[in-house]
């Protein structure tokens, strides 16, 4: 089986809740770096996980 054998699935199902606007929209844009697609605010977190 290949090192990154459904990593796609992972990222699309991974989002987070947003601690401004309060939807599921967060996602990792570098590590440690996490940016809400709606209300585009960005956040300094875990380098793997959100952590609010």
């Amino acid at each position: 089986m290949p090192v990154g054998y459904g990593k796609r699935i992972r990222q699309e199902v991974q989002a987070y809740k947003c601690p401004s606007c309060s939807r599921n929209t967060v996602r990792r844009f570098a590590p440690a770096i996490w940016v809400c697609s709606k209300c585009k605010a960005k956040f300094a977190s875990g380098t793997f996980e959100f952590k609010v």
